[in-house]
């Protein structure tokens, strides 16, 4: 066997994520969770396959994720099944499974996990990615989309990264709502045909609102001019969005309206959003949602209006303000010498963590020397010195890494020293 064929590889659009950024990466999901549940959307987590099914019907077999990025293969008992490429239509199915919504409304869920779609890679975009996000089903009032899209807005802020709001409504899927501006943009585009990219040709009659996500130069370009939806959003839609915009200002929640802001799956009605950050090129979404109003009963349930958002993870960690690796480094670093040091070493880190404290310690047998370079290079404020002289003394030496001051205090003292 060759050296090459030895030598494995993380697949194409997949990476191993290692420390330190690993640090800065759990730090997001911790938060998010923390985040999400101080507004009430408890945890739930889904399989990450479903029957192919749930993903056809309910993000819809004309969006380019069901028709060209789906990971879909067959099982032994010839079912055909599906790597989750998003994560509302899964939620939307558990609730419905499990009768969730037969209890107080709205059901508010939030979820943590990997997603899988088949597209080519780039910055911010991965064939596995993960994502954080909630759900709110069971109500339809303008303060429920208000509600989730500021603690969007406050998650992110709280994780270091400042977006701009971005803010539409794509209103309903009925005749006098999003039908008949459906007739008037294919209308429009059935006329430009020849100028839009030739990949976008094929959605004008399938997939119309599509065109508007196209980052093609050519239908960029006549999407300038073409209708958009807030022209002809029915009196009621009109109405909603009214009231979303007239609470976010209550909240002081900042946002620009984007009249050509669609969402790349088909289930969403009403207000849609996204949140922009920079550091990620043309892919400066970190995430977005809007309403599904239809979701519940295109997979089969009765009426349920629900709305979320997602928001990925990598592209949180890429945007970020401050640098990941800074978190989750240790408080302090316990530097032992000897089998006394070592025993000692590690009741006093075991002490600290118990206090909720970060702590190390060196269990490889190195030098002082070598230790105090881990300790430096661990990030810790503090390296806490066990020499024979401080373990014969039942006292330790804090070195403050940052100035090279030092303090000896009592053992029992270190956890009162350290946290004040």
């Amino acid at each position: 066997m060759s050296e090459e064929e030895r030598s494995f590889r993380a697949p194409r659009g997949t990476y191993d994520l290692l420390p330190p950024a690993s640090l800065g990466w759990q730090h997001i999901m911790r938060l998010a969770m923390d985040v999400f549940a101080l507004s009430g959307y408890r945890a739930v987590e889904t399989p990450i396959f479903e029957h192919t099914e749930v993903f056809e019907r309910g993000v819809g077999e004309a969006s380019e994720v069901v028709g060209k990025q789906m990971y879909t293969f067959t099982d032994r008992g010839e079912r055909s099944l599906t790597l989750r490429p998003e994560g509302t239509a899964p939620v939307v199915r558990a609730v419905l499974e499990h009768n969730l919504h037969k209890a107080a409304l709205p059901v508010k869920l939030a979820y943590a996990g990997p997603m899988f779609r088949q597209e080519r890679p780039q910055k911010g975009r991965y064939r596995q990615f993960w994502q954080v996000g909630v759900e709110a089903l069971g109500v339809d009032a303008a303060a429920l989309d208000v509600e989730v899209i500021e603690l969007g807005k406050r998650f992110l802020s709280d994780a270091g990264v400042e977006t701009e709001l971005l803010l539409n409504s794509i209103g309903h899927v009925d005749p006098t709502c999003r039908g008949a501006y459906l007739e008037e943009l294919k209308s429009y585009l059935r006329s430009r045909t020849d100028d839009l990219a030739e990949d976008d040709r094929e959605r004008v009659d399938k997939n119309p609102l599509r065109t508007f996500d196209s980052k093609e130069r050519a239908t960029v370009a006549v999407m300038k001019d073409a209708p958009v939806i807030t022209d002809h959003l029915c009196s009621d839609c009109d109405a909603h969005f009214t009231e979303v915009r007239s609470l976010l200002d209550d909240l002081d929640v900042d946002f620009t309206l984007e009249p050509r802001l669609v969402r790349g799956l088909d289930y969403y009605t009403r207000t849609a959003f996204e949140f922009i950050a920079g550091g990620l090129g043309s892919q400066n979404a970190v995430g977005g949602g809007g309403r599904y109003d239809g979701l519940a009963e295109s997979l089969g349930g009765d009426p349920l209006p629900g709305i979320g958002f997602a928001l990925g993870v990598d592209r949180i960690a890429i945007a970020r303000e401050e640098n990941a690796e800074t978190d989750g480094k240790v408080d302090v670093y316990v530097v032992a010498v000897g089998d006394d040091g070592v025993r000692a070493g590690l009741k006093l880190a075991t002490a600290l963590r118990r206090a909720g404290l970060g702590a190390d310690l060196d269990l490889a047998g190195r030098s002082m020397k070598g230790q105090m370079k881990q300790a430096s290079a661990s990030g810790a404020r503090w390296a806490a010195i066990l020499g024979e002289r401080e373990i014969a003394g039942g006292r330790v030496t804090l070195k403050d890494l940052s100035t090279a001051e030092q303090l000896e205090v009592p053992l029992d003292r270190v956890v009162e020293v350290v946290q004040g």
